[in-house]
């Protein structure tokens, strides 16, 4: 991201949900989603209390079958790579290592590295934080 654009940040104590779209993922708060929500009027009460389950959801639980099945860092690293398009192989040749130790570094068996992650980096210019 550059330096001139700005996030607002999302407070950890209210509870978020994250939407994908055509390749992008939105992670927005509960309480400006619901303001989007179609109900279903053939029967609203099953529908109203579907909806307070699932705003009941944390992130957390959203996320914990991703979170145990790779790491941050490998699921950041597949984020960049499904966002571009690429698969495994092509972003592997890309930033010039073999499919096998991509799939390992996405799945936190291998870690990324000083080199490897200044390549990523460079190849979608980006600032190393």
């Amino acid at each position: 991201m550059s330096a001139h654009m700005k996030t607002h940040p999302i407070k950890a104590s209210k509870q978020v949900l994250c939407i994908s779209e055509q390749g992008q993922v939105y992670r927005l708060p509960s309480t400006v989603l619901k303001k989007y929500i179609v109900y279903d009027d053939t029967n609203f009460e099953k529908s109203r209390k579907t909806l307070k389950q699932a705003l009941s959801i944390t992130p957390e639980d959203a996320f914990a079958e991703i979170n145990r099945k790779y790491t941050k860092i490998g699921a950041l690293l597949k984020a960049v790579r499904l966002r571009s398009g690429l698969s495994q192989k092509d972003f592997a040749a890309e930033i010039n290592v073999t499919q096998g130790d991509l799939s390992k570094m996405e799945h936190g068996k291998r870690p990324l590295g000083k080199i490897i992650t200044a390549r990523i980096a460079k190849k979608f210019k980006s600032k190393l934080a």
